[in-house]
């Protein structure tokens, strides 16, 4: 049986890249880590994934949680840097 590990290193997604997508579409993880395997298919799904872990970094700086913000700001700039591009299978 695989952990919800497993499938998040299967993904192509960090741990704190499939919490931001559970986050904010109120999903269980595990749905969060099917979800965001696809957004990585397309130009439009980084997009949305990007906002979403920029949006993310924003709310904390707005909450005044500056090392949150710091660890949600560097998640969003790895991101940007490995997911260029979309997937191709």
């Amino acid at each position: 049986m695989l952990s919800l590990k497993d499938c998040i290193d299967m993904c192509g997604l960090t741990d704190d890249e499939v919490a931001a997508i559970a986050e904010a579409a109120n999903l269980p993880p595990i749905v969060a880590v099917l979800v965001g395997s696809n957004l990585l298919r397309s130009e439009a799904g980084l997009s949305y994934l990007g906002e979403v872990l920029r949006n993310r970094a924003e709310n904390a700086v707005d909450r005044n949680q500056p090392e949150l913000a710091a660890r949600y700001r560097a998640t969003y700039e790895s991101f940007r840097r490995r997911c260029p591009q979309p997937l191709v299978d």
